[in-house]
């Protein structure tokens, strides 16, 4: 009797051990047949389009080096498809990928919930206008739509003809981008990284260099797909006034003429971290291509016993600020320290104004409720969180901190965007990154992101 009871607690014990490690499928010899594909298409005509990115009036170019693209995965295991990709452009505002996700949900039947597109932030992109802008012209924001759709449409068409793929992870990290918000020897925060030479302190934060690196390859060993994440803003030098993807982007391009495949790149929790504008184009992109090529070469393949997203609505309020208190902070900085910029050769008022002008068009929204996304994808015991902003390094690495699973990372910018996410402290000192008119959210926000986004990792761990 004795025996009998110990042998039924050991195969209890060995079920629920498992059940813990994903390995129903084992036992039950169903492992899960993994398939992946993925695509890239050309946003038509950005190439002919004035440059965004700069603070008040849009720039002349001199046309485009590298184009600018939508990049997807989709992925299977026979009974759960998710999608995930980014676009090689500054924001996404959540009207517009609401729309697309439904069309992709009744056009390719992968799910709303399942799908999660973000930007890249990508600074040299060319100027976006609202999408509930019915007055203005929507050709570009059309051309971006048509591009998702068209690269959504040709990842799900090849992996229909597909077959079962291997999964290839490493954990690598880059040699680029760093705390930026560094305290300046009047006690400011830097925000113009080429001023960080005129005397400053120490950073404010964490940087978070981590270089994930997730690949899938059929059985002959051909690459299909690299995806990688890092948390860094995607900022060309602004010498370079041409349309381009950014050195995140170039490096993505220059990847799978390389390896092969499509490289898709997921921005991660980027707000207070920035690359210095005297750090050479080419240097930025050769240090992101050796991260990737460095941790690919060290992949090793990993089972996929499950594959699930989780797309949960999030309220948040519009924060209320003291606009006298708003336009001191920015008049301040702007006359001290603009005029020390190297490239930006800014007058300090067209700037100071141009910020006033968006808090007033923002002003409206004060104290108001709004509901945004945050999503978490799993891929076997891979997380991805995905954020509706510029979420802080100290944010980010909290998730990761916090999180159940091991490899867990943060996809900035994803299924809308909300402003820039500072912690606590990050409020208590100020800077361009706390000001109202790029911090729309009340300020606790990012921590309350933090703690839903921990929730709802710790439930999928629990049904792990």
């Amino acid at each position: 009797m004795v025996r009998k009871a110990l042998k039924i607690a050991m195969i209890f014990s060995l079920i629920i051990s498992l059940a813990l490690s994903g390995g129903y499928s084992t036992i039950s010899g169903q492992k899960p047949h993994i398939k992946a594909a993925a695509a890239a298409v050309v946003i038509e005509g950005a190439a002919a389009l004035p440059l965004g990115g700069s603070l008040i009036k849009p720039y002349q170019t001199i046309g485009s080096d590298v184009p600018l693209r939508a990049q997807v995965i989709v992925i299977t295991d026979g009974k759960t498809k998710v999608c995930m990709g980014s676009c090689d452009i500054s924001l996404f505002n959540r009207d517009f990928l609401d729309e697309v996700g439904r069309e992709v949900e009744a056009k390719y039947d992968i799910p709303f919930n399942n799908i999660m597109l973000g930007a890249t932030n990508n600074h040299s992109a060319p100027v976006q206008i609202n999408w509930s802008d019915t007055t203005a012209d929507q050709t570009y924001n059309i051309a971006i739509k048509k591009a998702i759709m068209e690269a959504i449409g040709q990842a799900n068409e090849k992996l229909n003809n597909a077959g079962e793929m291997d999964c290839f992870f490493a954990l690598g990290d880059a040699t680029i981008g760093q705390n930026s918000r560094l305290v300046m020897d009047d006690s400011s925060i830097l925000w113009v990284p080429t001023i960080y030479k005129f005397g400053y302190h120490r950073p404010t934060g964490p940087y978070d260099p981590q270089l994930p690196v997730l690949a899938f390859k059929d059985k002959q060993g051909k690459l299909e797909t690299i995806i990688f994440n890092h948390s860094t803003q995607n900022i060309d030098s602004p010498v370079d006034r041409v349309i381009s993807p950014s050195f995140y982007g170039k490096a993505a391009q220059k990847i799978e003429k390389e390896l092969g495949g499509t490289a898709i790149f997921l921005i991660g929790a980027y707000g207070s971290s920035n690359v210095f504008d005297d750090f050479p184009n080419s240097e930025r992109e050769f240090r992101v291509e050796q991260g990737i090529k460095k941790a690919y070469a060290k992949t090793e393949k990993r089972d996929i016993h499950r594959l699930v997203s989780v797309k949960k609505e999030f309220e948040y309020k519009c924060r209320t600020f003291n606009e006298d208190e708003q336009q001191k902070a920015v008049s301040d900085y702007c006359n001290r320290w603009l005029r020390e910029s190297t490239f930006w050769h800014a007058d300090p008022e067209q700037i100071i104004q141009s910020f006033k002008k968006k808090r007033d068009l923002i002003s409206p929204l004060q104290g108001k409720t709004q509901k945004t996304w945050i999503q978490v994808i799993l891929v076997g015991d891979i997380a991805f969180v995905g954020v509706p902003g510029g979420l802080f390094g100290e944010l980010g690495m909290e998730i990761k901190r916090m999180s159940p699973f091991r490899y867990t990372y943060v996809v900035g910018l994803a299924n809308d965007f909300i402003g820039y996410l500072p912690d606590d402290e990050a409020f208590n000192l100020g800077g361009y990154q706390t000001w109202a008119h790029v911090a729309f959210s009340e300020r606790g926000t990012g921590e309350a992101i933090v703690n839903e986004a921990v929730r709802i990792l710790n439930d999928l761990y629990q049904d792990y």
